[in-house]
């Protein structure tokens, strides 16, 4: 079990910086608010594809 644990330890990215220090709640939390804004902004680009292609159809 310790080189399990040793293994999964050694992939784990260290997040440091000498001028700000980071939560891993807050970088949680951001990270899920830029994951919803591509989400978004995928959804949006669907739906212009679509509207094209239907304004494009009328011509």
């Amino acid at each position: 079990m310790e080189v399990k644990k040793k293994i999964s330890r050694s992939n784990t990215p260290n997040f440091f910086s000498k001028e700000m220090i980071i939560t891993k709640k807050s970088l949680n939390k951001n990270q899920l608010k830029f994951t919803y804004q591509k989400q978004l902004i995928s959804d949006l680009d669907y739906k212009h594809k679509e509207w094209s292609k239907s304004i494009e159809s009328e011509f």
